[in-house]
């Protein structure tokens, strides 16, 4: 019988998000559930701290609504964590209770509650009125889904590039609200990409993971900056996840959180695209623990690099 609170019988909706968070808390009183703000429908926009140290790693989750599936999986960390740390265990050779005394974790599980909301067919949104002239062309498709609940991509969002985003998507056809890959009538036009934003600002990250779907993938730099260890660090993710180090395409290289971070902070930002399923659509229910077990150790390899930077 499984007890572990994280399960992976349901696609992981915003609802069951904050129920999980409520059970760890219950069973793991040492860590705090905050919100860093609202989304556009005024849900809260969830974090935790794990750890109590002077390095200070973030780990973001569904920036994208049908990749919902990076939520469940650093939930599944999360428990795991915290199961280590109560029991003062160590993993695979690291100190947990050294980490946890040297690292602050930074977790947003679900960036985009609203996005994820409408692509699982939420009853509160599906029957809402609110935006419906955006997504109600596409409800026959809604689980396809990827910006937010206004039919922006918040990864395209961000001030880093923006305009160059904003043209390369317009030479493919993407002029307005909709499904994927509008960037926005404006950088940081979204409430949950400035919520993000002012996030980092206020705790000034050592280093940042962005959990996205799919490929199997970890790109870790922006255009030419030279950013210390970035590299290094990126091939030790490589090695234990067996997901392959590159660089994103032209058309896939700007106004992404992890461009607007490397650009602006000059430290190490990963984007780790987990698993790899049919395009365009979410991945399978049936694949977390797969994947899970996959990236576990990754998690554990980024606080550990972080402690050093």
């Amino acid at each position: 019988m499984n007890k572990n609170i994280i399960k992976i019988n349901k696609n992981y909706t915003y609802d069951i998000l904050k129920n999980d968070l409520v059970f760890l808390n219950y069973q793991y009183p040492f860590f705090n559930i905050k919100s860093i703000g609202k989304s556009t429908l005024g849900e809260k926009i969830i974090y935790i701290k794990l750890g109590n140290g002077n390095k200070k790693l973030f780990i973001n989750a569904s920036h994208h609504a049908n990749e919902w599936m990076t939520s469940l999986q650093i939930m599944m960390f999360i428990e795991k964590y915290l199961q280590l740390y109560k029991n003062k265990g160590v993993y695979k050779g690291y100190n947990i209770e050294e980490l946890w005394k040297e690292v602050s974790v930074f977790i947003v599980p679900m960036v985009n509650p609203d996005g994820v909301n409408l692509c699982l067919k939420d009853k509160k949104i599906i029957n809402n009125s609110v935006y419906k002239e955006i997504w109600g062309e596409y409800i026959n498709k809604i689980e396809d889904w990827k910006s937010n609940i206004r039919g922006v991509d918040l990864n395209l969002n961000y001030p880093a590039g923006w305009e160059i985003a904003l043209k390369n998507k317009r030479k493919k056809g993407i002029i307005k609200p909709g499904p994927r890959d509008y960037p926005g009538p404006n950088a940081i036009s979204e409430k949950e990409t400035k919520n993000i934003i002012n996030f980092t600002k206020l705790f000034n990250f050592d280093m940042t993971i962005s959990l996205h779907s799919q490929g199997k993938e970890i790109y870790w730099n922006y255009l030419d900056y030279k950013i210390k260890n970035s590299y290094e660090i990126g091939k030790k993710l490589e090695k234990v996840s067996g997901y392959i180090l590159t660089k994103p395409d032209y058309y896939s290289s700007f106004a992404g959180y992890k461009d607007w971070f490397i650009e602006n902070y000059k430290k190490p930002g990963y984007t780790i695209e987990i698993g790899k399923g049919e395009e365009g659509k979410s991945l399978q229910l049936e694949k977390a623990n797969e994947i899970y077990n996959e990236i576990e150790e990754l998690f554990f390899v980024a606080i550990e690099e972080c402690k050093k930077i």
